[in-house]
């Protein structure tokens, strides 16, 4: 496929050769215009001599109505082919979405097995309690640019990112680290310069240091999902990454490859339908430049099997020998299909032992099927209910349903009566065009020029519709299979990032941080004046007074009745106390005793 350039009133289209149906078209229009000329310059022969009366060409109407009929001809065939073209990318690309889906779907309800359960993040349903305290889930970025919400429900991961920039000194003097859960927001929101530019190069920990206090729970998944999918610890890394030789779940990396390997045999198999020509496939490199879309922006040394030089290309080009079985596998073989893991050689020998594009396809697809039902079986998805389950192969049907008929675009031919009759009368208007131009003007270059953009105009149309009538075939005007296999690879590897980083919040910390600060409050409420409690009191008013931490504890308002009973039992409760200890301390005077 050609990406070009969108300029000023697209005048860079003009300079690309390759692949244009312009300079395809001129070669015919230049032909045309030498007959006009070679017409012309025969003016003193007489017309009768030619057996053609004076006046039987004077009338615009026999013009009109052979351009007319060539033009509906020509018209008709090119919007069939966009229609082919269309209808090929729609379906390739829905096949690649379907079997996306199935992937996807099936590596999500793995990672919910039983299994997982000490891997995974906490359920919402887990702590019910926290929706009494209005918390919110919205998300801010470390820019400093707006003050976060005060009762944001922060990740792990969200509130101790900064943490590694921090000095020792400031490290230790900051509490808001060292609380049973993260309370201060100021820190998690307004790092310093040095760290927002360290964070937008992603040079943090995605495992944060375990904090005081924090609870094991949330430390122990943290650490699970950093063993199982370990591309979350290299933040500038492809998910497929691989650090100190640690690899994500075998299941998940059986299920990519075998996604991968049945979109390349499939995309293989449409833009090669040749038997006993091989169409390579190659190993995907994670991290790797995407495929060039245009096939003269591929590196000259994948080039030289197939490409000469301009003047020898342009040749082969217009002449059509590009498109040759033996050019076309040379084509391919420097522009491989990439796979995740790999294809082995047992695997190349069973696919070569089908015969036919759709057996080598239907071969790839049955192994991904028996895999997912072999694996679901045996426990791997969890409790899936069979009714989901079927929407798995519902989907995998419906992907195997757009490659049929994309198959039916590169395997099926434009008709051949049509191709046959539109060649025919544009082979016909190449010598008639001068003719009849010769007789509306006696102006030699207006002549030339009319004849030389009709003539064009009418092949050029023809040449468009012959490059789009296959979309998977017709270099440089292909589809870009290759850049689209890269991009569904890259789809699957985000299996291996394993959860989301903002699922791991620490729900026992927040909770029994909430009930400390209530605790406080509470005593405060009450008056309390004995020394242990008056030094609790004055740590936790200059800790809200003298940093910026925010309170998380509940704000029991008027508007809540419940809230306000709860309040007033409590403040009586305290006063009933102090009563007591004031009756105690008045029988200790008076010499009684107080057992």
């Amino acid at each position: 496929m050609i990406d070009y350039y969108r300029g000023t009133f697209n005048i860079n289209l003009l300079l690309r050769v390759h692949g244009s149906s312009l300079y395809k078209a001129s070669v015919l229009g230049l032909v045309a215009v030498a007959m006009y000329l070679a017409l012309n310059a025969r003016l003193d022969i007489p017309l009768f001599l030619l057996m053609v009366p004076d006046d039987d060409l004077d009338h615009p109407y026999g013009v009109g109505v052979l351009v007319s009929s060539v033009s509906f001809l020509i018209v008709f065939r090119a919007n069939y082919s966009y229609r082919r073209y269309w209808d090929g990318i729609s379906e390739a690309h829905k096949m690649l979405s379907k079997w996306g889906d199935v992937s996807m779907n099936a590596a999500v309800f793995a990672m919910q097995n039983i299994k997982w359960n000490e891997r995974k993040p906490r359920s919402f349903n887990d702590f019910e309690d926290l929706n009494g305290y209005r918390l919110t889930r919205e998300r801010r970025r470390h820019d400093g640019r707006e003050e976060a919400d005060e009762k944001m429900l922060k990740s792990v991961f969200d509130c101790e990112k900064p943490s590694r920039y921090k000095s020792a000194e400031s490290a230790v003097a900051d509490t808001s680290f060292a609380s049973t859960a993260p309370s201060s927001n100021d820190d998690c929101s307004s790092p310093t310069h040095a760290e927002r530019t360290a964070q937008q190069r992603g040079d943090w920990e995605l495992l944060p240091e375990a904090t005081i206090g924090a609870s094991a729970d949330i430390y122990q998944r943290l650490a699970y999902n950093a063993h199982y999918f370990p591309s979350s610890l290299e933040p500038n890394a492809n998910f497929a990454h691989r650090p100190d030789g640690r690899t994500p779940p075998l299941f998940l990396q059986e299920l990519s490859h075998l996604s991968s390997l049945l979109s390349a045999v499939a995309l293989s198999t449409l833009r090669n339908d040749y038997e006993g020509y091989e169409s390579p496939l190659d190993i995907y490199h994670p991290g790797s430049a995407l495929p060039e879309v245009d096939p003269d922006k591929v590196p000259k040394e994948n080039r030289k099997g197939y490409q000469s030089n301009f003047l020898i290309r342009q040749m082969r080009y217009w002449s059509g020998l590009d498109r040759t079985p033996v050019h076309q596998t040379k084509y391919n073989a420097s522009r491989p299909l990439s796979v995740i893991g790999g294809v082995s050689d047992a695997e190349i020998a069973f696919l070569q032992k089908a015969r036919g594009s759709h057996a080598k396809t239907q071969l790839a697809w049955a192994w991904l099927s028996e895999f997912l039902v072999r694996e679901h079986l045996a426990g791997t998805m969890g409790e899936i209910h069979p009714a989901i389950m079927s929407r798995l192969f519902q989907n995998l049907s419906d992907g195997m349903l757009s490659y049929n008929r994309a198959r039916q675009i590169t395997f099926v031919p434009f008709p051949f009566p049509h191709a046959q009759l539109s060649v025919f009368y544009i082979l016909l208007l190449v010598p008639l065009m001068p003719f009849l131009m010769d007789q509306f003007t006696n102006v030699r270059w207006v002549g030339s020029f009319l004849t030389y953009f009709a003539v064009t105009c009418l092949v050029g149309l023809h040449e468009v519709a012959r490059e789009l009538e296959n979309p998977f075939r017709n270099v440089p005007n292909e589809l870009p299979l290759c850049t689209m296999q890269a991009r569904f690879n890259e789809g699957l590897v985000v299996m291996f990032s394993g959860y989301n980083p903002d699922g791991f919040w620490d729900g026992e910390g927040w909770i029994s941080r909430m009930m400390e600060e209530s605790h406080f409050r509470n005593r405060v409420s009450a008056g309390d004046d004995e020394p242990s409690t008056n030094k609790e009191v004055r740590n936790f008013q200059r800790s809200a007074n003298n940093t910026k931490t925010v309170s998380f504890a509940p704000r029991f308002e008027t508007t809540s009745q419940c809230a306000k009973e709860l309040q007033d039992i409590l403040s009586k409760q305290a006063k009933e106390i102090k009563e007591l200890v004031k009756l105690v301390e008045q029988c200790e005077k008076a010499g009684y005793s107080t057992l």
